[in-house]
């Protein structure tokens, strides 16, 4: 019987429950992404209840469970962010930009990019770290990124707007490590003819990168620390 070999991809608060990121499987050729995830809850009972309510990336790109495996395939835990398959419109690689990356964030530099002589809407939107969740005092905050990933699946949502609006430029920059009450964890700017196409483009952005993008932060309060999505 032939056997193939499948690493398994861990990050946030499920690596650190199991102790690793990246784990080894060499199971039946035919295999199944469900037949990993049976295996995990049998290997790592703790976290049964995660890997329930995650979505599952095989080589980078979202896939049903039941997506057969092959030699060498890498499957992601995403969790506990949901998935989708957007359109893939066709827009010139000179009017995007995306960076994630550990520095401090240049707002100077996202509004450079998107500005655009045709703009008659130049918008920029800064997340910023708050003092408290819920009224609790925050310490401070930790982004994690499955980066590869998260590169494209921005980048297909920013696809997804050039598609649905009339957008000149738009660029985003996604903060990943350590960030103080008050920094920018990400920074998204839109150019476009008219304002309204900015407004709801740059909405759009933000509410699906929260959505679909593998990005999660974990908040530290003084007794300890809590993740969740972004």
């Amino acid at each position: 019987m032939m056997m193939i070999n499948i690493k398994v991809r861990l990050f946030a608060a499920l690596k650190e429950l199991i102790g690793k990121n990246l784990l080894d499987f060499t199971v039946k050729d035919g295999s199944s992404v469900k037949d990993i995830i049976s295996i995990m809850e049998t290997s790592y009972p703790d976290v049964k209840n995660i890997l329930q309510v995650s979505k599952y990336a095989v080589n980078q790109e979202y896939a049903d469970t039941g997506k057969k495996l092959s030699e060498g395939d890498e499957i992601t835990v995403i969790m506990p962010v949901s998935g989708g398959v957007f359109s893939s419109g066709s827009i010139n690689d000179a009017n995007f930009n995306v960076k994630i990356k550990a520095e401090r964030i240049d707002c100077n530099e996202v509004l450079g990019f998107v500005s655009d002589s045709s703009a008659g809407s130049v918008l920029l939107f800064n997340g910023t770290v708050r003092d408290n969740e819920d009224g609790k005092p925050v310490e401070y905050l930790y982004y994690e990124a499955y980066e590869e990933m998260a590169v494209k699946e921005i980048k297909k949502l920013i696809k997804e707007v050039f598609n649905k609006y009339n957008i000149l430029k738009v660029s985003i920059i996604h903060r990943i490590g350590k960030m103080e009450i008050g920094e920018i964890s990400i920074s998204i700017g839109v150019s476009s003819p008219h304002r309204e196409d900015s407004y709801l483009a740059s909405k759009f952005l933000i509410d699906a990168i929260k959505e679909t993008v593998p990005i999660w932060k974990k908040e530290i309060f003084e007794e300890g620390g809590k993740w969740k999505r972004i």
